[in-house]
């Protein structure tokens, strides 16, 4: 390929196209955690308070990173996409690009001959498949980012030290801005003074530049740094991490200083292979799945030992002798100092997406062996080679993209890869619980927790699993024994809440609902739990209050309006249920509750052909409601279609058998219209079991002596 410009414009293309699959994907992994549960991206409004507050700006998370660049940038993405998945994907999938743009440009600038040097560089970058968890992963944007900032500081310092005489102001200032955006993205990009030095060696002619303009742009380096840091401080109160790394996420920073720093060195061998040959990738290698290395003789960790001693001393030496070589092993050693567990150790023990910006030091040594192939014959096999392993890698990250289209197919690939992995298995079982198969969530937990039995959110994951399963007694152990270990915790005392709601016990759960509260005043979960006991209690008005507060703590919450809207219409406050139930639609308009509501609106406005549409939406959806089987139901019969009511009663109470006024719907229906007392006897005795001081107690208790007796007739004759 001739010229520079055609080099310029392929590479990127690559990268975007690979990508574009991307586009169908779902939110996955981290992202719902980091982008719907932050309260600080639901108002456009709160952009200037993600300056100054930690990354991880969500409940029970640890508070121990500061990004806020990243944070902006996925803020942003919200107010303009509405949640749209596909957009966040595409931004990634774009920023990707423009860092294949970066990483070509400089090739080209480092490898100044043919630009088939340079095109190898960026085509192995746009298409390496440990780059696929940095841009399939909307949360890996931070690496993506932090690589734009270092890439882009880099060429801008080169530019400034070549300008000339008063022109190189403005590149100056778009190094230390570069510099400052990188960190600001995320923190191991305050590598890149370092890198950027490195880079001079491999540039002869910056070497010509002068001196001033050197030690000027190097303390603009050293403010901008210090601006970082006094930032983090003052968000972090550390410009560490700050807080105990939890064990199961790396168990090397709990293995001390000598055994885990050997387990960082086993994480380096792991690295080269990765990068050498990504057969098998996954998207967690949490404990237990890499053991912690204990001696200094074991061989991953000499191996990893002889490759930082290698990397190192060889790039030193071929720093004088091939420059552009010396500083790609520089390169990836600088740009991974910070995130291999070895100089410190960080929140991952090892992660795909870490490489994001490393990987650009291999790729450069395959452009540089390209670029200087000697003679015809030479070149065409080396380009040959080299077509051939772009096509195998982008083939591998091809058949990788996939795996990360949802929660579920990210996971199970990843419980293949890392079958010891108990945060995999967590996460898996994560996946099935929200699917609704509580059997397979409850089986993943215990994986987890066989992995690792101190595993405190496989214990309470697995508490609520059995809740579903209509297991209480056996969540209630559960539950009961890890909020012991952890009183403090006011999730915990809400799931205690819970279970105790579903044992039958609303006084010991109320109690747990307001040591919720005691613990955190903001717990809106505790307060919609209170108000569903108000409510099931008959006191609307109280509930209506605590129900309100739920909402106004997290408004974006469907649930909790359709709770509310309830609410409101048991206090015959009908309007307003009304707007609740349709704000709750416009929030989630996939909420099988969501149409119960608007089919409940349609019903009181007299549109009983919108409300049947709602109410089979809603019992026919993923996740079926039973109470818009049950109004189902009602609406049938109520249009004289009394077999097909009986099946949507009877569809009502296969979902949640325990929904009285289902059984004496539909006991009544069978006694007085489809005319089968032995149905009628059965679900009005439920009906009465289930809620024996309803209003209509007595009049039931009647009729069943009647069909009772007429059935003893029947039986006598």
């Amino acid at each position: 390929m001739k010229g520079r410009r055609p080099a310029l414009l392929a590479c990127p293309l690559l990268a975007l196209l690979l990508y574009l699959p991307t586009l169908g994907h779902d939110f996955v992994f981290d992202d719902r955690g980091m982008i719907e549960a932050n309260p600080l991206m639901h108002d456009i409004g709160a952009l200037p308070r993600l300056l100054v507050n930690p990354y991880w700006n969500v409940p029970q998370h640890s508070r121990t990173l500061y990004r806020p660049l990243t944070s902006v940038s996925l803020a942003l993405d919200r107010a303009v996409s509405g949640m749209r998945p596909a957009w966040f994907h595409a931004v990634n999938a774009l920023l990707h690009a423009l860092a294949t743009l970066l990483v070509t440009r400089l090739a080209l600038g480092l490898l100044p001959g043919r630009p088939a040097g340079a095109v190898v560089t960026g085509a192995l970058f746009a298409v390496h498949p440990v780059h696929v968890e940095a841009v399939a992963g909307i949360v890996g944007r931070a690496e993506i980012l932090a690589a734009i900032g270092v890439l882009s500081a880099v060429l801008c310092h080169r530019r400034a030290l070549l300008a000339v005489p008063g022109r190189g102001g403005w590149w100056t200032a778009a190094a230390w801005a570069s510099a400052l955006g990188g960190v600001l993205a995320k923190e191991s990009a305050i590598v890149a003074p370092a890198i950027v030095l490195l880079a001079e060696r491999a540039m002869p002619e910056a070497r010509r530049a002068p001196p001033l303009r050197r030690t000027r742009l190097y303390a603009g380096y050293a403010i901008v740094t210090a601006v970082y840091l006094g930032a983090r401080a003052g968000v972090l109160g550390t410009i560490g991490i700050g807080q105990p790394i939890p064990f199961v996420d790396n168990p090397a920073a709990a293995a001390g200083p000598l055994a885990g720093r050997l387990t960082g060195l086993g994480t380096l061998a792991r690295y080269v292979r990765l990068l050498l040959w990504p057969r098998t990738l996954s998207a967690d290698y949490s404990y237990d799945q890499i053991p912690v290395i204990r001696t200094i003789f074991d061989p991953l960790a000499v191996m990893g030992l002889l490759v930082l001693i290698a990397v190192v001393a060889v790039g030193v030496w071929l720093l004088r002798r091939v420059p552009v070589c010396g500083f790609a092993l520089l390169f990836m050693a600088a740009s991974a100092c910070l995130t291999t567990n070895v100089v410190l150790f960080i929140g991952t023990l090892l992660a795909e997406r870490l490489m994001y910006l490393p990987t650009l030091g291999l790729c450069l040594v395959a452009g540089w062996a390209v670029d200087r192939a000697p003679g015809r014959q030479s070149r065409r096999l080396a380009a040959g080679v080299a077509a051939v392993a772009i096509l195998i890698l982008a083939a591998r990250s091809w058949a990788r993209i996939p795996e990360w289209r949802n929660d579920f197919a990210l996971y199970s690939s990843a419980a293949r890869v890392s079958p010891r992995c108990a945060r995999i298995r967590y996460n898996l079982g994560n996946g099935h619980l929200k699917a609704g198969r509580y059997a397979d969530a409850e089986e993943n937990y215990r994986a987890a927790l066989r992995i690792y039995p101190d595993f405190q959110d496989a214990r309470v994951n697995l508490g609520m699993a059995l809740l579903q399963q209509r297991r209480p007694l056996e969540a209630l152990e559960l539950l009961e024994r890890a909020a012991g270990l952890d009183p403090r915790s006011a999730d915990l005392a809400v799931n205690l809440g819970t279970a105790y709601r579903a044992a039958g016990d609303d006084f010991r759960a109320e109690a747990a609902f307001r040591r919720a509260l005691e613990l955190d005043p903001r717990s809106a979960r505790a307060w919609n739990n209170l108000g569903s006991i108000e409510l099931r209690r008959g006191n609307p008005q109280a509930a209506t209050s605590n129900l309100a507060r739920a909402v106004q703590i997290e408004p974006g919450m469907a649930i909790f309006r359709i709770n509310l809207a309830d609410a409101l219409n048991a206090a015959s406050r009908k309007s307003e249920a009304a707007e609740q139930f349709r704000e709750a639609s416009r929030i989630d308009p996939d909420l099988a509750e969501s149409h119960r509501g608007l089919g409940e609106v349609a019903l009181d406005q007299g549109s009983l052909d919108i409300a049947e549409r709602e109410f089979r939406v809603a019992s026919e959806a993923k996740e079926p409601s039973a109470r818009a089987a049950n109004f189902l139901g009602y609406l049938l019969a109520l249009r004289g279609r009394f077999t097909e009511a009986a099946g949507q009663y009877e569809k009502a109470i296969a979902i949640d058998p325990g929904l009285a006024d289902a059984h004496r719907s539909l006991g009544l229906l069978y006694s007085q219209r489809i005319g089968d007392p032995a149905r009628a006897i059965e679900h009005l005795e439920a009906a009465l079991r289930l809620d024996p001081g309803q209003a209509q107690a007595a009049e039931l208790r009647i009729l069943l002596h009647r069909l009772e007796g007429r059935m003893g007739k029947d039986g006598g004759s």
